[in-house]
């Protein structure tokens, strides 16, 4: 039983580690999708037709997955938390502060996240922090302040920064609702569920507000820069790929983990690519703000003395 414990644990951190890259892309494939030299989408247009070719694919998951002891009124609640937290407020606000600031921004300022999952998952979950996570705590608070407040970055502005301050919070409640279900349910029925929930939401959205035609007709535009960024980046990686592997994460390591790993990681990669990709210019300042959320992402995968690993607890 440890064996198989430990073998779904490593698991679960190749999965984190995977999706990790799709969630770094996430960000560059929104600015890149708004070039007017490309696919021409605005950020409501890209949140509903990613809405549009999601849901049918979360729904079948979720029908496809469904556990044998349907789930208690407490636990759809939690699936619905976890849905709303992920469609408006995680895929529809970064969306927003996609369009209204930097590519790099909106990466760096997702070191927020585990700052946020750790305050929610102390009382809610009762995790405990320890000193080295305390010290990640704080090194990436202070890399995040240091990059938000002296516009670092070409195109940067404080009302994105603000949008994407919106889609933290939500993917810090997303983290620790996951992980409040537990391992009752599957993470295909999870990931399924909420997946319906939110993208049903963005769904509603665009026929409320005329966009849905519009945005499906654009993505069947045809063009390599729509195949590649939108259905491969964002359809397949980001929304489908992205969401099992983190159910699935959290079923076996604990939220601030999770957090910590994706929301750093993506830091590192999404830097790069909106660096190489975005031809974004950043200021040294910025650099300095990078260096600052590195440190904190070692602080953070770093055993404590005479400690396990963080997660390896369940191992």
């Amino acid at each position: 039983m440890r064996n198989s414990t430990a073998l779904r644990t490593t698991f679960a951190y190749l999965a984190i580690f995977s999706a990790t890259v799709f969630w770094a892309g996430n960000a560059i494939a929104s600015k890149i999708l708004y070039e007017p030299g490309g696919a021409h989408f605005d950020a409501p247009g890209l949140f509903v037709a990613r809405a549009a070719w999601t849901l049918p694919v979360f729904l079948l998951i979720a029908v496809l997955a469904r556990p044998k002891r349907a789930p208690s009124r407490a636990d759809w609640l939690y699936l619905i938390g976890i849905g709303i937290a992920f469609g408006p407020g995680a895929c529809g606000f970064l969306a927003l502060s996609a369009q209204y600031t930097s590519g790099a921004h909106v990466v760096l300022l997702m070191s927020l996240t585990p700052s946020v999952t750790a305050v929610l998952a102390a009382p809610l979950l009762r995790e405990r922090i320890d000193a080295l996570r305390i010290a990640a705590l704080g090194v990436g608070i202070a890399g995040a302040v240091l990059l938000t407040f002296t516009r670092s970055a070409t195109g940067s502005t404080l009302f994105g920064d603000l949008l994407e301050l919106v889609q933290v919070v939500s993917l810090g409640v997303m983290f620790v609702f996951t992980r409040k279900l537990g391992k009752r349910f599957s993470a295909l029925f999870v990931g399924g569920v909420y997946g319906t929930v939110g993208m049903g939401l963005l769904l509603l959205f665009g026929l409320a507000t005329g966009r849905l035609e519009p945005s499906i007709a654009r993505s069947l535009v045809p063009s390599s820069t729509t195949f590649w960024w939108f259905f491969v980046e964002i359809v397949i990686g980001l929304s489908i790929y992205g969401q099992i592997a983190q159910a699935f994460c959290l079923r076996y390591l604990d939220a601030a983990t999770v957090s910590f790993i994706a929301s750093y990681g993506s830091l590192i990669l999404g830097g790069i690519g909106a660096i190489v990709l975005l031809h974004e210019t950043i200021a040294p300042s910025g650099y300095i703000a990078s260096g600052l959320l590195a440190i904190a992402l070692a602080l953070a995968l770093m055993p404590s003395r005479g400690k396990h690993a963080i997660g390896s607890e369940l191992a």
